[in-house]
This record gives C-alpha cells, structure tokens and sequence, in this order.
C-alpha cells in the first residue's frame, strides 16, 4: 500500500515516575498521520526513549519530514510509527493483517513488598541496580516473601559492575529466589552467556545495538531465557517479530514490552503481543490500567 500524503504533530504529556517510568515526569512524541493510495488512512506514534533509544525525537520528525515514497525510515521509533499507520490503512481497506483478540498474562512492575502483596499477577518485574547490591537484594527477598506464588524478573538496565554480575548471580542463585533471569545485567550482557551463569539472563535494550553474529552465538546459549522486543526501540513490526522468529528456533522466549509510549503506540505494542503469540507473561501491564 503506497503512502500518498503524511502529516506530523508533536505531543507531550505527564506521567507518574514509578515503576516503569521510575525518574521520568514526561513524555513525548510525533503522531503520525498517512493517507495512502484508495483514501485508506493510519495512525502511527514515535516516541523515541530518551537514555534508551539510539535516535532523538528531533532525528524521527526529520526522517518523516523527508521519507520517500515506497520507503520506511530509518530511525526506529519513526518506521514503527509508519509501521504502524500502514497496519491501520491495511486493515481499513479490509486486509488481515492483526492477529486475533486475547486477553494477555501481563508481568506487573513492583518496587516494593506492598505493591507485591497488592497484584495478582503470576509474574513481578523489579528494577534492581540504583541501589547498592545487598539493599536491592534484601528487596527482592522481601517481595518474593510477600507473593510467594509469583515469578520473579530482575531488570538491572545495565547498570551492574561487569566485574562483580557473576558473584550478584550466585548471591540470588543460593538464596533460591523464583527468578526467571535478570534483564540486561551489565553492558555487552550477551557477552556473559559463553559460560556458565547461576542465574539465566535477558537481553532488551541492547538488542538494538548487538552485532549479527554475536546475536547468533548468544542464542544458541542456554544461559539466555529470553529476548525482550521494545518495538519502538528495535523498529517496528517487521524486526520484532523477526527476533521472536529466532528466540523460538532457539527455546528462548520472545517478551512483547514497551517503552512508556502513548495511547497508539502502546496499542500498537499490544497488537504486536498478539501476533507473536507466545505462552510467555509479557511487559504491557501499562496498557491495562
């Protein structure tokens, strides 16, 4: 389907700096609008993360100031908005192109014991990293004391000493926590997977960065559980379900998540959750509240 127009305007909005969104207080975005060949029209959402994405918000409104027609951007939060808008256009002029309706076993993102013992979710997210190890690991014991039936994921965003990640991982292996693995426990995490860990690790958002080949080599290692697909960081549709293509092939599990996106882009996210379909909890609790 060919983009005859395309019209942009920027948005920003306020959100609450916990959980997920812990030291943010806003957002913002390009909304974009298509109108393609038959008058079938499409929205579509940029919101690249600051600290997280590799282009800037001013990089996607040049790309989508300048795309050609017949192409796709290049920056990732830009081409999954066109992605997106395109999927929409799709659909309006009859086309399948989304996967069925159902309901999603969401993780739920928890700071503390209280929030533990408030959700009934059978999977807690936690963010570790911010605070010295020990602290950070008496938190987590305290909140799989406070849900005992949940499974547990480790988020450190990198911000573990590379030098001190496999002793962090034996000191959760021996208190025998129900974690499932840490997400992105140092830089150049996919690294770490060449040898023995006592605790499985995740890859997320250095997955828009990692070489082909080292992807490769980490996949085939039993010590990654799972790859986490931000499709405003990786790129869109196309990408995120060519990664959980290659999680599956390897018995790793695709985990559909977001990057605080709005309305449309979070939408979209869930869509995307929808199309790769596997049996796994995934990272969207934000789209149900």
């Amino acid at each position: 389907m060919r983009i005859e127009a395309i019209a942009t305007r920027r948005v920003r909005w306020p959100i609450a700096s916990n959980g997920p969104a812990r030291g943010r207080l806003e957002r913002q975005a390009i909304i974009v609008a298509i109108r393609c060949a038959g008058g079938a029209t499409g929205l579509g959402e940029a919101a690249p993360l600051p600290g997280l994405s590799l282009e800037s918000i001013e990089d996607c409104e040049r790309e989508l100031a300048a795309v050609a027609p017949g192409t796709l951007p290049r920056a990732a939060a830009a081409r999954f908005a066109v992605e997106t808008a395109l999927r929409v256009a799709r659909a309006q002029a009859g086309e399948r192109v989304w996967a069925e309706p159902r309901a999603l076993a969401c993780a739920a993102v928890v700071d503390d014991a209280a929030d533990a013992r408030v959700t009934t979710a059978r999977t807690l997210k936690i963010k570790v990293g911010a605070a010295p190890f020990d602290d950070d690991l008496a938190r987590v014991e305290r909140i799989a004391h406070a849900a005992p039936r949940a499974w547990l994921r480790l988020d450190a965003n990198g911000l573990w000493p590379r030098d001190e990640v496999r002793g962090r991982l034996r000191a959760l292996a021996a208190r025998a926590l129900p974690i499932e693995f840490v997400e992105e426990p140092c830089p150049n995490a996919h690294e770490l997977v060449e040898d023995g860990l006592a605790v499985p690790i995740a890859l997320d958002e250095s997955l828009a960065r990692i070489a082909p080949d080292d992807l490769a080599r980490a996949l085939r290692s039993p010590q990654l559980a799972a790859l986490v697909l931000k499709p405003t960081v990786l790129g869109g549709f196309s990408r995120c379900l060519e990664l959980a293509d290659a999680a599956r092939a390897h018995g790793i599990a695709p985990i559909t998540s977001h990057a605080l996106e709005g309305r449309i882009g979070m939408a979209a996210c869930v869509e995307l959750a929808r199309m790769i379909g596997a049996d796994v909890d995934v990272g969207l609790e934000a789209a149900y509240r």
